[in-house]
């Protein structure tokens, strides 16, 4: 395994603080707040070499951080725990850990896929007494080739996907002098708070009290790759419903993923199967949550179904099941939802997302609609971007690919007897719906 310091010199640890007065207060969490997992979850970006002079100065990156931490000034508190138990924020000022390090590596030889190595070299992570407290840590890493890695972690409890990525699109917005396309955050958590009295309408079997796995076993990760045309391909296939009720491009790869880990796996036909997949409530919600809400709006959905309904059917068939899952996500879902975490709360049940480790379920993740773009400072937009480490094994990131619109990069993890099963599966299900496509018949 690939040790830290013998491949990256730290140079220099520090704080970044507000560069003006920003509230002191306490932050009460939401509710879905208190559920996300407290931990720190990472991203990497990948930069190539500039001839500017000022290229990823860290002056610069320093200076407009600190003017970043005064619109999001949680980033700079601490995490504590409140008088009944529940994390707060401590919005104290006392900034956000920034860590320099230069490696002698080069864009050539680093493999840019969730990996425990990729987050141990570009990722500052919570290994230090007092770490988890902090809300935020960024490590930039100066390349032997002159390229940059940019590795960004922030802890979940305050910090879903979407407000990671917004802290990295203003943060690279102020760097360039972009000041008129800053939109402001919305801090306000009490816009999901619980209904009084709760009323629980829905099922929420996707969170539970059981005690996390005390370990993970052992998995790879592996790139696969999905175009704009394969998935509009893929939507073409019969249908079980209304044809003219939406797909979406993730219902799709999700059915696609979904087949082939459940022929990989080699599951009986009447095994029931489940597909993890978490679910934005920014827009599901009546009225929607502002796009720029600073918090956890990230829920977890199951989709279930008899292994038999997803081997033997067209991947469309199966994107059906997902799509209807999503679609089950209504505001009084989602309220209801808020209001069993309330309950739970008051009984002294502190629950956590359920974690099945069996051979039947799948966990997928979209970390797709944040342009690379965005985390453009000033010089380039970033070459690559991934999730620093996957969270355990049978468990799938869907990311935009850079340079392929509407195309799409899957990081696979599994075990690593079933990689090649599903390798095989996959490209069989791409390449058969070529040759459907093209009118011929084949037996591969």
């Amino acid at each position: 395994m690939i040790e830290k310091e013998t491949m990256v010199e730290v140079l220099e640890s520090s704080f970044v603080v507000p560069s003006e007065q920003t509230p002191m207060e306490r932050m009460r969490l939401s509710n879905i707040d208190q559920v996300a997992p407290h931990k720190h979850i990472g991203f990497v970006y990948l930069y190539e070499g500039s001839q500017a002079k000022d290229f990823f100065s860290l002056e610069i990156l320093k200076e407009s951080l600190s003017k970043t931490l005064v619109l999001l000034y949680p980033l700079a508190g601490r995490f504590v725990d409140g008088d009944d138990g529940r994390k707060e924020i401590n919005c104290n000022a006392e900034g956000c850990l920034f860590v320099v390090a230069r490696s002698d590596l080069t864009s050539y030889n680093i493999t840019f896929e969730p990996s425990p190595e990729l987050r141990k070299l570009f990722v500052t992570y919570a290994d230090f007494p007092g770490s988890l407290s902090l809300v935020a840590m960024v490590q930039v890493t100066y390349l032997k080739c002159g390229g940059v890695v940019l590795g960004v972690s922030t802890n979940h409890i305050l910090i879903d996907g979407s407000s990671l990525f917004y802290f990295v699109q203003t943060w690279a917005r102020i760097t360039r002098g972009d000041m008129a396309n800053i939109i402001p955050p919305s801090l306000d958590h009490n816009l999901l708070r619980g209904r009084s009295p709760p009323r629980i309408t829905s099922h929420h079997p996707e969170y539970t009290t059981d005690p996390p796995p005390a370990s993970f076993p052992t998995c790879v990760t592996n790139t696969f790759k999905i175009s704009s045309e394969q998935i509009r391909s893929l939507k073409s296939q019969p249908r079980r419903g209304n044809r003219s009720t939406r797909i979406s491009a993730f219902s799709i790869i999700s059915g696609l993923v979904w087949k082939c880990y459940c022929i990989c796996q080699g599951l009986t036909p009447s095994t029931q199967a489940r597909l993890m997949f978490n679910a934005n409530i920014r827009e599901r919600l009546c009225p929607p949550l502002p796009k720029t809400y600073f918090g956890n709006a990230v829920i977890r959905k199951f989709a279930t179904s008899k292994v038999s309904q997803i081997t033997a059917n067209p991947v469309a068939v199966v994107a059906e099941i997902v799509q209807a899952a999503i679609d089950g996500i209504t505001d009084e879902f989602v309220r209801s939802f808020i209001d069993y975490l309330e309950v739970m709360n008051m009984k002294g049940r502190n629950l956590r997302p359920a974690l099945d480790l069996s051979e039947s379920e799948l966990r997928i993740a979209s970390i797709s609609r944040f342009p690379v773009n965005d985390a453009d400072f000033g010089w380039g937009a970033p070459q690559k971007l991934s999730k620093a480490e996957a969270t355990g094994n049978n468990v799938v990131y869907v990311l935009d690919e850079p340079g392929n619109e509407g195309g799409y990069q899957l990081y696979v993890s599994l075990d690593p007897t079933l990689m090649p099963r599903f390798k095989k599966a996959f490209y069989q299900e791409l390449v058969s719906q070529v040759i459907e496509d093209h009118g011929y018949r084949a037996r591969l």
